[in-house]
């Protein structure tokens, strides 16, 4: 009575675009101030997912994502960020994290060799931004807090899948959105997974899935009630992944 679907692999991630502090600080630029460049590429990071069904009760999602970008460049300015600041006349080292990690509560409608899903999912993110100078050391870390509490945003669940029984192949796709005020996540994936003919296929299938997703993030001044003026960014990650699957 209960279905586990689960998957473990890597991301091969590009930042298409990266906005801090109200435009003052631009994650791909090469400027030394006004707005501040940091140099960063997107690098490649982990990801594992799972979801969990039972009937009746909703279906429980957990998915975690490793995704950062990090550079360097010679900076002549004071870098603000999180409420903290740091003055710069040298090489500065930094790295912005917007690894994540997703609980999903959905409801699933079958359909025949299909299924649309529906509900909510709740979006911790783990991660946040440091600078470090190679000649003085002197550092800024910031993490996505608020008073000591990690930020979670609320957002709307869609996704799918269409199963192919002949080529043991299934399609689909999710879409995690959710505008709050100035505050807007847009998650988009689609994916396609292959599951080998194997005799254990009675108990569990294994196979391997490959897809493309792109992240989109713009955190405003007010994020349900909450003050996160201090983290006002706007930050759009893309790229392919590929891993194994299973599914019991």
């Amino acid at each position: 009575l209960i279905d586990i679907d689960g998957g473990l692999g890597y991301s091969f991630n590009s930042l298409n675009e990266g906005s801090l502090a109200n435009d003052e600080i631009d994650l791909k630029g090469d400027q030394s101030s006004d707005p501040i460049g940091l140099n960063q590429d997107a690098e490649n990071g982990l990801y594992a997912w799972t979801k969990i069904s039972v009937p009746i009760f909703p279906d429980v999602g957990l998915k975690y994502q490793n995704l950062y970008s990090e550079g360097t460049n010679f900076i002549t300015d004071e870098v603000t960020y999180g409420g903290e600041s740091q003055t710069y006349t040298e090489e500065v080292n930094s790295e912005f994290d917007l690894s994540y990690f997703d609980l999903s509560l959905t409801y699933g409608i079958p359909l025949p060799l299909a299924s649309v899903d529906f509900g909510l999912n709740f979006r911790s993110l783990i991660g946040g931004f440091s600078a470090e100078g190679q000649t003085s050391g002197q550092s800024l870390d910031t993490a996505f807090e608020v008073n000591g509490t990690p930020i979670i945003v609320p957002m709307l669940y869609l996704g799918g899948h269409f199963d192919i029984p002949v080529a043991d192949v299934r399609l689909g796709g999710e879409l995690k959105t959710l505008p709050i005020g100035d505050t807007n996540i847009t998650d988009l994936e689609v994916k396609g997974t292959w599951f080998a003919p194997l005799p254990t296929n009675v108990l569990v299938k294994l196979g391997i899935e490959a897809g493309y997703r792109n992240y989109g993030l713009t955190i405003g001044d007010s994020t349900l009630g909450a003050d996160t003026s201090e983290y006002a960014s706007e930050v759009n990650y893309s790229g392919f992944f590929a891993g194994a699957a299973m599914s019991f």
